[in-house]
Formats: structure tokens, sequence, C-alpha cells
């Protein structure tokens, strides 16, 4: 479970929301940091560990983050892509004594097509749609945001919001128990999908022309068929970061 915790938070901070909007050349970062982020899942505490920060792009491919991604269409202030990206959920089963019996829920890799649109002044939307190719759930995820950044002579503020909608045998399959998984306080389970509200804060700030300090804060309400689980003990996730990159 740390693996995963930790490849997950580095790509939620990865530099896509703090520089979405530049051109290429201003999307190329490396750099390090730390990030703490909470779990969902019952007795897995919140962890800490070091993490690294990279975003990288040449003409219409890119790597932001978890995300890749190739851009095949930009007219009248929309932009269309294919993109990819694992899903680094899931959970082992001596995670913690609630998790015990119940059999490993495994990581994925996703893909589909992304669209952003830039609307009046500096917001902008985003809608993204993609599903499971490795058959790990079979489940699909849709998602909705709304970004507006704010940028100063040194720095950038971005804050975003929107909902993800998690189809039902992607719910099941990391939230489900089976009929065997059943013990004594842990009630068999079948969820439904689940729509989840998210908000993220990111900043970042330059020391010099090349190097630069980023913070993020970003929360997650689950959706009632999540919470509902007997393996999940929290109504919502949330993840904090800092680090330094090199423009380059």
């Amino acid at each position: 479970m740390m693996r995963s915790m930790v490849l997950i938070l580095f790509f939620v901070v990865a530099v896509t929301a703090a520089f979405a909007g530049e051109d290429e050349a201003g999307l190329n970062l490396a750099g390090a940091g730390v990030i703490t982020s909470a779990s969902p899942y019952a007795g897995v505490d919140a962890r800490t560990a070091a993490i690294p920060f990279l975003s990288l792009a040449y003409k219409d491919i890119y790597i932001q983050g978890v995300e890749a991604g190739c851009r095949f269409l930009k007219k009248g202030g929309w932009t269309l892509a294919v993109v990819a990206s694992p899903r680094f959920m899931g959970y082992e089963s001596d995670d913690s004594t609630a998790l015990n019996g119940m059999r490993d829920r495994r990581m994925s890799m996703d893909a589909g097509l992304k669209a952003e649109h830039a609307l009046a002044g500096n917001l902008a939307m985003s809608a993204k749609v993609v599903a499971d190719v490795l058959s790990r759930s079979d489940g699909m995820e849709y998602e909705l945001a709304l970004r507006y950044p704010v940028k100063g002579r040194i720095f950038r503020l971005v804050p975003s919001a929107g909902i993800r909608y998690q189809t039902e045998p992607m719910v099941d399959y990391y939230y489900g128990v089976r009929d065997d998984e059943a013990r004594a306080g842990r009630a068999a389970y079948e969820p439904r999908g689940a729509l989840n509200p998210f908000a993220n804060l990111v900043f970042s700030g330059g020391i010099s022309r090349r190097l630069i300090v980023m913070a993020m804060l970003g929360i997650e309400s689950l959706g009632p068929d999540i919470r509902k689980s007997p393996i999940v003990d929290e109504s919502h996730t949330w993840t904090a970061a800092a680090g330094l990159t090199y423009k380059f």
C-alpha cells in the first residue's frame, strides 16, 4: 500500500495544474518534495513520503505527472487529447487489521479522451472519460472540472474544483466486500457508482528564473456508496505537498 500511496500522491501533485495553459516549453520541470495524504480505508493512517515532481512536453505530446497524452485537435478554444494514466488505487490485505481476509485490490491502467476549453477570462474547463484497460475493475471514470489561474509577476495560484463519477464496477472492485470476504463486523457489500466532488489549490513561486517552489492542497469528498463500505472509515481524503522544481 505504501508504494501505491506514494505514487498516487506524486501524480496528484504533479505540476499539470500549476502550469496548465502555458506554452509547452513552460511545462518542462523536474524536482522533489514531500507529501502527506489520508487513506479512505479503515485502519490505514495518513502517510508522509518524499516524492519526485515531473512534467515534460514536446509539441502535442506530453507527460504531466501521471498523465501521458497526445493532443490531436485544437479548434475554437477547444483542445482534444488521447490520454493514458495508471490508476494507483487499491490495497493489500495486510495494510490494516480491518482489511485482513480481503483479497488484494490491484492498480490498473486507464485510457480515454480529454477535452479542454477556454471560457471567459482565465476560467477554463476540462472534461475527461477514461476506462480500465487492464480489466482489473472493468470500470470507468468521468471527470468535469473548472480552474481559474491567477498569475502574478513571480507566482501562480491555481484553484480548481470539479466532480468525478466512478462507475459501479470500479467502486465495487475497490470498495466492495465479496461474500467470501465477509467476516463478523464486515458484511458483504456491493456498492453502486459514486459521485466524488473535489477541490485543489496549487501554488508556484519563482525563487529565480529556473527554481520554482511549489505547494498543493487537495480534498476529495467520497460518494455515499463508498462511505457506506465496511472497509472505509473516512468521508473524504486529503493531500498536502510542497517541493522545489527546476525549469529547463
